[in-house]
Formats: C-alpha cells, structure tokens, sequence
C-alpha cells in the first residue's frame, strides 16, 4: 500500500470515527440510556444510516455496507428506498423514518423472522430519530441476546439475566470450572406421597418448591433442575462468583429455616411435614449447554456433582451435609466464617459410586 493509499484509508477511518462521535451524542440527547447500544455503535457492530431531510443516504458504516454486501461510496447519495429491502418486510425503514418525522420523536420496532440458513429465527431490532429534519436509523442484531434469554430464564433470576447480557461471554460453550453443587430434597415423601390425592401432593410440593426456588433466585444462584421433590442449584455459573462455596451455604441455611416454618405450617393444617436434607460439594466440573441440536440443557457434569448428589441422599431430615473441599474453599475466602455458622466433623462416610470414602461436615444453622 502506498503512502496516499495509506493516508486515504487514515481519513477515512477518522471521518468514520467522527460521525459516530456525533451518532453517539444523537442517541444521548435522545435520552435512551441504552449503554449497550452505544458501546456497540462505538465498536462498529450495529448497523447506522444517516439521512438528510430527503431521505437519501449521507452516511452509512461499515458493518451496514458489509451486511449489504455493497461498496459504501456506491450507496451514499442513493435513496433509503435502495437499501430498505431487508428480510424482515422491504418497506419498514421508510414506515419508522415517516412515523417518528410525523410524532416529533423516536420510533423503535423488533422484527424476527426465520433463517432456514442458520436453522434458526433472527431478531432486529430498528430505531429512528429525527435530529434537524435529518432521520437516524440504528439496526441492532439482538438475537444472541433473545436466545439468551429464552434459554436462561428457567434456570436464573431476571436480575442475573441482565448481568449476563452486560459481561458479553459465551455462556453456551461448555466449560471447565470450579463451582459449587447443591442439591435438597424431601426425606421420605415418596412413600408418603403413595397415600395422599395427587391434588394434596401437588400443593405441597408446588408451595415447597416455590420457597426453594424463591432462596435459590435471591442470592443469584442457578436453578439447575427440579425432579419431582428434589432441587438442583449451581453457584459460579453463568455469572462468575468466587464467593461460591459461601453463598451456597446461606442459601442451604435459607432453605432449612423457611422450611421448617413450612413443616410447622403444614402439620398445623394436619398435613404431612417431611424433612429437608441438603447435601453440597465444591470442585472443578463442566458447565455448559450439554446434548444434541434436539435437547440442550444447560448443567453442570462430573465427579463433583455426583458427590453433592450422595452427599444429599447421606443427610439426615434437617440436616445440611458438605465436604471437605467446600469446607476449604469457604475458609480460602473467609477465616470469620466460624462467627457466622457452626460447623461438626460427621467423619468419613462411604458414598455410592464413589471410590475412596469421603469426609463430611455438617452445617448447623
């Protein structure tokens, strides 16, 4: 590349870098408060036109050029009606760019539609501003983040959601890491559930899980599974957490204490009131998205699940089983942890499926 050439591509990327400056002070006097969509205009990854007051192109970035598969100097001075022909209904852009002239303000419109190319649905979402007759259209890809928050919404709170949505990873790729395992569940109510209506059964198990998962979502933790009266929790995953192995003792110590209240409640209205047993284990796993292109499920896998999952069936009703390596891991964070909860060597116990017996601490709330 020679020297014009070079200085040619230098000017080009400084007027670039300019007109988003002043798309970015745009969206700001617009008032959104839209931190992401500004970081994304700011690393060139959504799409911006800018009009003049006759609706052709003044500007256009580079992610909008590449998507049409068009040079941009070819498209600058054309009417928006040249590129207005997207998959999502020709026609749309013109419709929004007309709408927020006639309102006087800002028009936003999200449009999904199938992609037999990717086996998948594509979310857009398209807002237009008029700044001094001129129409600005931003087109944000938001289907990453839809998918997100389909897949993510039965496992985590809103709030945690949205802190994922903020950290920008790739939370569906499975991965290696050390987080915490907890696992509750009923002692004894299957047999006692062979003598009950279903209709009872399912009242009490809906207001125990409600309580359980209502623990699980206050402190950020992910609802793994529920299978039958049995709870599943992990905490590290998807948001990173190094207080892990803590939280997910004040959880378990939650889930006893409002549970016992529930079985005081339950005996009162003359029902039956089995126990809670917590079982939980620290160590490196998978976590990830798991199966095939049928059936993905976001879990975690290995040695250290199994264990929190014997440790669990190990506790007695009322009783909150951990091991030595969550034990550890929650010392490596905190030496006070002792003022906060009582801890009780219950000795080594041999677990099913697992090789060398292991070592168990009881938590006592």
């Amino acid at each position: 590349m020679g020297l014009l050439d070079r200085l040619t591509s230098k000017r080009e990327l400084l007027d670039e870098l300019a007109e988003l400056r002043r798309q970015v002070r745009v969206l700001k006097k617009e008032g959104t408060g839209q931190q992401g969509a500004l970081r994304s205009i700011a690393g060139l990854e959504e799409k911006v036109i800018q009009l003049n007051e006759q609706d052709r192109i003044e500007y256009l970035n580079s992610a909008l050029a590449k998507a049409l598969g068009v040079p941009r100097e070819n498209l600058v001075g054309q009417h928006l009606s040249a590129v207005d022909q997207f998959p999502w209904g020709p026609g749309l852009l013109r419709e929004l760019v007309s709408e927020a002239r006639g309102n006087g303000r800002p028009v936003s419109r999200e449009r999904t539609w199938p992609d037999p190319a990717q086996g998948k649905d594509l979310t857009y979402r398209v807002k237009v501003n008029v700044e001094n007759g001129k129409p600005q259209i931003l087109i944000e890809d938001l289907t990453d983040l839809r998918d997100l928050e389909q897949t993510f919404q039965r496992f985590v709170a809103p709030a945690v959601i949205a802190k994922m949505k903020e950290l920008k990873r790739d939370y569906f790729k499975a991965e290696r890491k050390a987080m915490t395992v907890l696992f509750g569940d009923l002692r004894g109510f299957t047999s006692t559930s062979e003598k009950m209506p279903p209709e009872a059964v399912r009242d009490i198990i809906n207001e125990y899980l409600g309580l359980m998962i209502e623990m699980i979502e206050k402190h950020e933790a992910t609802l793994d599974k529920v299978v039958g009266d049995e709870v599943m929790a992990i905490f590290g995953a998807p948001i990173p957490n190094e207080n892990h192995a803590l939280d997910s003792l004040r959880v378990a110590i939650e889930m006893q204490r409002g549970h016992k209240k529930l079985t005081e409640k339950w005996a009162a209205e003359g029902k039956p009131a089995p126990q809670l047993g917590i079982g939980i284990n620290t160590g490196e796993m998978m976590v990830g998205t798991i199966g095939t292109d049928k059936r993905m499920q976001y879990t975690v896998l290995g040695h250290h699940v199994n264990l929190a999952h014997r440790l669990c069936e190990a506790a007695e009703p009322g009783q909150i089983l951990i091991s030595q390596h969550t034990f550890d891991a929650i010392l490596g964070r905190s030496q006070d942890i002792k003022k906060e909860m009582k801890f009780e060597v219950v000795g080594r116990i041999k677990a099913k499926g697992i090789s060398q017996p292991v070592e168990v601490i009881q938590v006592i709330p």
